[in-house]
């Protein structure tokens, strides 16, 4: 499926989506070893959503044995030109890691409102303040519980191994040396539930969840949907 992203500037850009309905413990996870990999992080120990704060995936699919993967991917081909000709690895990085950390964040928060027992786990570090967050002040609570999200890899789940099995689909990873030569992102996020009626509901609902978010400005189906996605297969 292709969605096209326009960001508050309005410029707009072709994403793959792809998901799958799993049962959650055939999602591939290791606690120790991938919260491990987050020890380097800045926010590790510190962010809401971050280890050791964020629970353990097995605890999760104890409750939730239904469950959702969904992937976004763009390809490194529509960075803008100036990302392009920018000889620093972290913009081209965080140029495609903004666009799909916005779009799935959004999307995940969609599926999820629209249902009661879901667990969101996205990706990356908790967005769900607009101001820092509380932990990073040294407080003990979420100042906003209600959006307060972790991602799949700060519960344990192994995101790699679990995109190479269940969509054969191979991370490329960023570092100061390969940055042209990386060919796309793909990130993903999960929602955990316990009734698998709500499969055929969400599969139902996933078109219309995506036309309705701020980012779309070209309607999924609609005509000139079609006409601007044809216009970036030239």
């Amino acid at each position: 499926m292709n969605y096209l992203y326009t960001t508050g500037q309005g410029k707009s850009y072709p994403i793959e989506i792809g998901y799958k309905f799993l049962k959650s413990q055939d999602i591939i996870f290791d606690y120790k070893r991938i919260t491990s990999l987050c020890r380097s992080c800045g926010n590790f120990n510190k962010g809401g959503g971050c280890p050791p704060l964020a629970p353990n995936f097995k605890d999760v699919i104890n409750e939730m044995q239904e469950s959702i993967i969904i992937y976004a991917k763009l390809e490194s081909k529509f960075k803008s030109q100036k990302v392009k000709d920018n000889n620093n690895y972290y913009i081209h990085y965080r140029f495609q890691d903004v666009i799909l950390s916005n779009l799935l964040t959004n999307l995940g928060y969609k599926i999820r409102d629209s249902h009661e027992n879901i667990v969101f786990l996205n990706n990356g570090f908790c967005m769900g303040c607009n101001s820092r967050c509380n932990f990073k002040q040294g407080k003990d609570y979420c100042a906003n519980p209600e959006r307060r999200t972790y991602s799949l890899e700060s519960t344990g789940v192994d995101v790699e191994k679990t995109l190479e099995d269940h969509f054969s689909i191979t991370l490329e990873w960023y570092n100061r040396e390969n940055y042209d030569d990386i060919k796309y992102m793909v990130k993903a996020i999960g929602l955990f539930y316990n009734d698998n009626v709500l499969n055929e509901v969400i599969d139902n609902d996933f078109i219309s969840h995506l036309n309705s978010l701020k980012s779309t400005k070209y309607q999924i189906g609609s005509r000139i949907y079609e006409e601007k996605l044809k216009e970036f297969r030239k």
